[in-house]
């Protein structure tokens, strides 16, 4: 999903409080939904309340036991109701006119009860048996209505020459009776809408026929993919015109349709190229035996764009961007759906980082980097720092902030591609790893749905097929599962011995302790010197509050710029500091050099990886240098030093 305002992509949503909602989880059932098949009459005239009513309508919902089943329910909201995750309510009347039961191709008793309006709760007189097959019809008619300004406001009659739906995050249960959460994905939905004739319909996958009776058309479309409820929409006009490109790809070719409304002639004409970027990077485009379209939703829509199944709804057309973010959808959305709304980054962080896999991949890295760095401002400019990419919020502008799931998601899937850089230390082959891991992820979640910790899971099973390493679990607490960002604190101090300088960078992680501290392979750094070259070089950055780093070098540094050139989500300052005032620490042939420039006593601890103290010594300081035998194996440690001045960091012994 995408959205207008000052630029595109954002969704122009008000900022409101809502405290007490909590998004739905997986749930166990002891079912599971195969099948929809619907079929919805729109009438042509408008009621007194400005409406166009349902004339007809049925879901026909087949569905698998997949335990022992005696009952089901599914939502379905046919009155009054007042959303828990925005300011909008739902005002329908939708009458059911009348509910079958089948098991086995035939015709049962049950019960069923409707509680708040919100839901039919089905009750079974007899238990069905493990891999049975049993079907729901529900008939019903009426009307739609809502009021407020959200979208996913469902079907939408209000408008006088177009009605479409539009369902994320639950509104299918508006005027469709199904089970509407994310992960439930059934095989197949076949769509029949009926119009009047010269209206022109399109819906999920592929077209069936239409046919013909009196004054009326009903078209016919099936969509052969698992689909997320939200993601079953169709759209009718009698102002559509439809232009046709095709895209070939390898030996497949495939329409893409372009419905566009009044008085535009302007198809968005990058989708071919677009297609064969995603495919070259992601895989082929998963619906390439369907079709890819763009309806142009021209009256009463919110102002964006949503990635419906091979049905892309905007509001603008002929826009590079939105394309791109909208199509990649259809790999990072609808073909692995985000199992929850808590899960968003699965979706939205991916769709907008592929703006910028697009760019790179038409234009170069220099305009890749550009979107990343947008993508890092905006965040850092805008944001909320103190909200997580998972689970942001109760609300729907919490789960689809801009800058937050959207922009920060973004950047931190490229602080992902940076990691495999560092994992296999080659930049050109780290990416291409990169990309291949996502490959492997979205083949194994394929036409199903994932959690952010399957994406992390995944990730760990690519590197382990490569014999890398997997203890990477740190990344994603730190970036996606914690709010916030590095803060880092630079210290800068440089010291002649008399043929060489040592430059010591004290390198502090000062943000909010609720926010993680940050481990960062690589990171890097430029240092400049008195003769005006300068290096580019790396640190590694550990989960620690404070650490020290030492370069000794022949001519003079000057200053550092952490982070060259910007690739990290991180708030750094930089300052010189006094001889006087720092620790210097060396380790050489298993001997610890120490340089404590102030008199004085002073605990010395040192740890090894496991966090057990290999050495406990407390020194009194009465001269500035010292030296002592380590006698400790080949590793990595930690020291620590607390006295008048203090001192952390990790230490190599080699």
């Amino acid at each position: 999903m995408i959205y207008l305002f000052t630029f595109i992509p954002e969704k122009n949503l008000q900022k409101i409080e809502i405290l007490s909602y909590t998004w739905p989880d997986v749930e166990y059932k002891t079912f599971k939904v195969i099948r929809y098949d619907y079929f919805i009459w729109i009438d042509s005239i408008k009621n007194a309340q400005n409406l166009r009513p349902i004339l007809n309508a049925y879901n026909k919902i087949t569905f698998k036991a997949i335990d022992p089943t005696d009952s089901i329910y599914l939502h379905f909201i046919k009155g009054f109701y007042v959303v828990p995750y925005w300011t909008d309510t739902v005002k329908n009347n939708l009458i059911i006119d009348s509910i079958k039961f089948f098991h086995n191709g035939n015709y049962k008793a049950f019960n069923y009860y409707t509680p708040g309006d919100t839901l039919i709760i089905v009750k079974f007189l007899f238990t069905i048996n493990p891999n049975d097959s049993f079907r729901l019809e529900i008939y019903y008619h009426g009307i739609t209505n809502r009021a407020g300004s959200s979208f996913g406001g469902g079907l939408d009659l209000k408008q006088n020459n177009i009605v479409y739906t539009d369902n994320e995050p639950f509104g299918l249960r508006r005027w469709l009776p199904s089970f509407d959460l994310p992960y439930e994905k059934p095989q197949i939905v076949d769509a029949k809408i009926k119009t009047k004739i010269g209206w022109k319909t399109i819906a999920n996958g592929k077209l069936i026929d239409s046919i013909i009776e009196g004054n009326w058309i009903t078209y016919h479309y099936r969509e052969n993919y698992p689909i997320a409820p939200y993601l079953i929409v169709f759209a009718s006009s009698n102002k559509f015109t439809i232009q046709t490109q095709t895209w070939n790809y390898n030996n497949i070719s495939m329409p893409i349709y372009h419905y566009l409304g009044p008085n535009n002639n302007s198809p968005s004409l990058y989708l071919p190229n677009q297609l064969t970027i995603f495919s070259n990077k992601y895989g082929i485009y998963p619906f390439y035996d369907e079709k890819y379209a763009e309806v142009q939703i021209f009256e009463g829509f919110f102002g964006g764009a949503m990635e419906n199944q091979t049905n892309t709804f905007t509001i603008a057309t002929n826009y590079e961007i939105l394309s791109a973010h909208e199509l990649s959808h259809h790999w990072w959305g609808n073909m692995v759906t985000c199992a929850t709304f808590k899960d968003i980054f699965i979706n939205e962080s991916f769709a907008t980082y592929s703006e910028a896999v697009y760019d790179e991949n038409n234009l170069g890295y220099g305009n890749y980097m550009g979107q990343i760095h947008g993508d890092i401002n905006r965040y850092l400019n805008y944001g909320d720092y103190n909200k997580p990419i998972y689970n942001p919020g109760p609300s729907l502008s919490d789960v689809f902030d801009g800058n937050i799931t959207y922009s920060k998601g973004s950047a931190v899937l490229h602080a992902l591609r940076l990691l495999f850089r560092a994992i296999y230390n080659d930049s050109a082959l780290g990416d291409n790893k990169f990309f291949q891991a996502l490959k492997y992820y979205g083949n194994k979640r394929k036409f199903s749905y994932a959690r952010v910790v399957d994406f992390e899971n995944d990730i760990k099973e690519f590197l382990n097929s490569e014999n890398k390493d997997t203890s990477i679990g740190y990344f994603f607490n730190q970036w996606i599962f914690k709010p916030g960002h590095p803060q880092f604190q630079f210290l800068i101090s440089k010291n002649f011995n008399g043929s060489t300088y040592d430059l010591y960078i004290k390198v502090n992680q000062n943000q909010p302790n609720n926010w993680a501290r940050f481990k960062i392979p690589k990171y890097p750094i430029r240092i400049k010197f008195s003769d005006n070259s300068q290096i580019d070089t790396t640190i590694n950055i550990d989960s620690l509050p404070s650490q020290t780093f030492y370069f000794n070098f022949i001519k003079e540094p000057t200053t550092i710029i952490p982070d060259y050139p910007n690739h990290y989500i991180d708030q750094i300052s930089v300052a010189l500091i006094p001889e006087n005032e720092f620790i210097y620490v060396k380790i050489k042939d298993n001997k610890l050099k120490l340089s404590i420039p102030r008199i004085g006593n002073y605990e010395l601890k040192i740890y090894n990886s496991l966090g057990r103290i290999v050495l406990s010594k407390n020194l009194q300081i009465n001269k500035n240098q010292i030296e002592m035998p380590l006698n400790l194996p080949k590793g990595i440690y930690f020291i620590e030093i607390k006295g008048n001045l203090n001192y952390k960091s990790k230490i190599i012994n080699f």
